[in-house]
């Protein structure tokens, strides 16, 4: 009887170690498919990006240095381009319409099907270096007025002032919502600060990892990538703020992030080029 009990505890410990192993391979599983890997550049001929979004199979840029925007495809072959903007920053892209911030004329323009119009704004910016739309919900990264202009219909909501404490922003210059959230790349205080919608603080991101500029901010389901321009690297966080990895190998001043089919689209302002990485 003594070791037939004795055999039981054993069966049941090694049960337990099996299952803990095979939960321990699980979770190592799924924290590598949570981390970034490196697939390729794709060489830009003569475009110097600041801003990406994508549509389908297809990628538009902010060409900041030549004043216009293109689309290209996933080659990096120039499909469509139109000039005439102001030195064009932070995109955004919904429905179809490529929202458009001017830095220079301190304009909003959309950019649809090859005509330009001015989305109008409640409130003058110096400087728009960023935007993000959310049905009819727009978002500005006000730079020199170190804010977030928020419109919703015919409110507006000032997020932010000047200044290094959390809520306060220096020169801010990409924006992002996500779930009822305002993400911003509060570019020169070196970090990302979290809003709500009616502009209390929420979390700040970033502040530990010695970013240099955070210039660009990308937003998914379970991740906030930022792209840190002089590091030359790239962070991703969990939405908490929890560092989860850094990519910096062969970054030179990237500025924005897009994600497209579980492959993430760097754009490197200085060499001239994406870097494409999947999971």
């Amino acid at each position: 009887m003594k070791n037939k009990v004795v055999f039981i505890l054993i069966a049941a410990f090694l049960g337990t170690l099996f299952l803990f192993s095979c939960r321990g391979e699980q979770e190592k599983k799924t924290e590598i498919n949570t981390h970034w890997k490196f697939a390729k550049i794709i060489d830009l001929n003569n475009v110097n990006p600041i801003g990406i979004v994508a549509q389908g199979d297809f990628l538009w840029l902010s060409d900041v240095d030549n004043n216009r925007i293109v689309k290209i495809d996933l080659d990096g072959k120039i499909i469509e381009s139109f000039d005439g903007f102001q030195r064009p920053m932070h995109i955004a892209i919904q429905k179809g319409k490529i929202y458009v911030p001017e830095y220079t004329s301190d304009s909003l323009k959309i950019l649809e099907d090859g005509k330009v119009s001015i989305y109008k704004l409640k409130e003058k910016p110096d400087a728009i270096a960023g935007v993000s739309i959310d049905g009819n919900t727009a978002a500005v990264a006000d730079f020199y007025n170190n804010r977030i202009i928020l419109q919703r219909d015919n409110k507006v909501t000032i997020i932010g002032k000047e200044g290094h404490k959390d809520g306060e922003l220096y020169y801010p210059t990409d924006v992002e919502i996500s779930n009822d959230l305002i993400y911003v790349a509060d570019a020169y205080n070196n970090r990302v600060q979290v809003f709500d919608l009616n502009g209390n603080y929420v979390r700040m991101i970033g502040w530990n990892e010695g970013i240099k500029v955070a210039t660009g901010v990308k937003v998914t389901d379970s991740q906030v990538i930022v792209a840190d321009f002089e590091g030359n690297r790239v962070l991703v966080y969990d939405l908490n703020g929890k560092l989860l990895q850094i990519l910096s190998d062969k970054f030179n001043q990237p500025t924005d992030i897009e994600i497209v089919n579980n492959k993430m689209y760097v754009v490197n302002y200085k060499r001239s080029s994406i870097l494409v990485f999947y999971k």
